[in-house]
């Protein structure tokens, strides 16, 4: 039987994203499923579908600074608050738009972890640089551009994206569903545990 494939769209600067990619090679692990990482302007998915960012909103803030701490520590991965707007995500996107398959997965998480570990500072405008020596990723990829985060970002909100993590499930049978936030990869894990064979 066919794995159910899933859309995993994101932006490096989404802690939630950060978070729910450390997690997804023990998924496909653990429920037989197939992950495309699909990055996208956060930013602007924000702004199309209506959404507000969260750092506007005072209490959303706070909530949401107290809630990363909690996961992280579920997790059991290290975190760094990153404030918000602090670094441009798209020189890395358009790298990871470019990239494919395993390099593509390789490529993000190297960012994501190295970012939101704390072991670089976005602020520093050679951060990416930094993460190319410590994650001693090929250097064949900084030449690789591309800006397929835009399509990918309009895709999304066709989906019924308004942030990020959004996951959209393609199963073997049946209609697609889109689950969003870290929060609701449990319930992604039920639905794909369903397709096991």
């Amino acid at each position: 039987m066919s794995k159910p494939a899933i859309d995993f769209y994101f932006d490096f600067i989404s802690p939630y994203s950060y978070l729910a990619a450390t997690q997804i090679i023990s998924f496909e692990q653990q429920y037989e499923a197939s992950f495309n990482w699909l990055p996208v302007n956060l930013p602007r998915l924000i702004k199309l579908s209506g959404n507000t960012p969260p750092s506007l909103i005072k209490n959303k803030a706070l909530y949401s600074l107290r809630d990363l701490k909690r996961w992280a520590a579920y997790l059991d991965v290290p975190f760094k608050m990153i404030r918000p707007g602090t670094f441009d995500s798209r020189p890395a996107m358009r790298i990871a738009g470019a990239l494919q398959g395993e390099q593509r997965v390789a490529f993000c998480l190297a960012i994501f972890e190295t970012l939101w570990s704390g072991a670089v500072n976005p602020k520093d405008e050679s951060w990416m640089a930094q993460i190319f020596e410590a994650k001693r990723l090929p250097r064949t990829w900084l030449s690789q551009q591309n800006d397929d985060f835009e399509p990918n970002t309009h895709a999304a909100l066709k989906a019924g994206a308004f942030g990020v993590p959004t996951f959209v499930l393609h199963p073997p049978k049946g209609r697609s569903e889109l689950f969003f936030g870290l929060d609701h990869m449990d319930f992604l894990a039920r639905a794909c545990h369903g397709f096991k064979p």
